[in-house]
């Protein structure tokens, strides 16, 4: 049975007697409720030092993500703002599953997302509308998010988006 939690549907029990684990995975609710809603709340999210968001398998066709490893504040705005000054409309997520590592600072996510937006000009002012599937790795530094590694279908956004 689906849970709503910050207005994340969670399908998937969280399952873990870690209190480390467990305020690592509510900061991930967090970090998906606030996607489209509150840009500076979100990057309250993050480590103040070398922050960083992987995006392997990347492709030209996708509008900002043209590198693999964005680190540092600088690097990390270059990366979110464009997502969060220039999509308008809904971006829904829904988290399947869980995997908290040995080490309670890295959890692994397993999740989809209903995507209905109107891209602006960094995006070619563009409609894009999909549903996704990804695995997210985060990993945290004294409770705040120091690492982002997504992996995503990247044909199936550029079919959408292309």
């Amino acid at each position: 049975m689906a849970t709503i939690i910050k207005g994340v549907t969670l399908n998937c029990p969280i399952a873990t007697e870690k209190p480390v684990a467990r305020q690592n995975i509510d900061t991930i609710i967090e970090f998906f409720s606030l996607y489209l809603q509150d840009k500076e709340k979100f990057y309250s999210l993050w480590c103040d030092e070398e922050p960083e968001v992987v995006t392997p398998f990347t492709s030209n066709d996708i509008a900002v993500c043209t590198i693999a490893v964005h680190k540092g504040w600088d690097a990390i705005k270059k990366f979110w703002d464009p997502i969060f000054d220039d999509f308008t409309g809904t971006f829904n997520w829904f988290i399947d599953e869980f995997i908290p590592g040995e080490d309670s600072n890295t959890i692994v996510t397993r999740s989809n997302s209903q995507i209905d937006v109107q891209a602006g000009g960094s995006w070619g002012n563009k409609h894009i509308k999909y549903n996704g599937r990804y695995v997210q790795i985060f990993r945290f530094r004294d409770g705040k998010v120091s690492s982002f590694e997504e992996y995503y279908d990247t044909a199936l956004l550029n079919s959408q988006y292309g």
